[in-house]
């Protein structure tokens, strides 16, 4: 089943601007670096947009601003200039064991709410799953443009 939604904040940032309308469908498969719908876990009411960084048979450490998965630094082109973490005080430690996923917001900066503050996802919580972004429609760039946004 297929759903048109609108991203109603800026904690997806740069990869989903606010009011953007995004195609989403039901959820199949955590996988990492998919993007995803969920009822927020501590009020229920709430839907919420998130990356899934980390999935069940994981670990993943973050430590003095650093988030490693399974050992090795995680690469998340999709953020390339925003910091992984909000601060560097911030440490938690996810040994990925039942089927749940650990979520994060591309933008760490302020006080998103993700998996930093809530904790692992159950998978049966999770909705949907973002198959593309409708509007603004993407247009082709031209070579050496000075356009900006990510292209999701």
């Amino acid at each position: 089943m297929f759903h048109i939604r609108r991203v109603k904040n800026r904690s997806m940032e740069p990869t989903l601007k606010n009011n953007f309308l995004i195609l989403t469908k039901t959820f199949t498969l955590a996988e990492r670096g998919k993007i995803v719908t969920f009822h927020n876990p501590t009020l229920g009411s709430k839907t919420l947009i998130k990356r899934i960084v980390a999935i069940k048979g994981d670990r993943l450490i973050i430590k003095d601003g650093s988030i490693f998965l399974n050992g090795e630094p995680l690469k998340e082109t999709y953020i390339s200039n925003l910091p992984k973490t909000m601060t560097i005080e911030e440490n938690f430690d996810w040994d990925l064991k039942n089927d749940s996923v650990v979520v994060l917001s591309d933008n760490r900066i302020g006080s998103n709410f993700d998996s930093r503050t809530f904790g692992d996802v159950k998978i049966d919580h999770l909705v949907e799953e973002l198959v593309t972004r409708l509007w603004p429609i993407r247009l082709p760039k031209p070579e050496n443009s000075a356009l900006d946004g990510p292209q999701i």
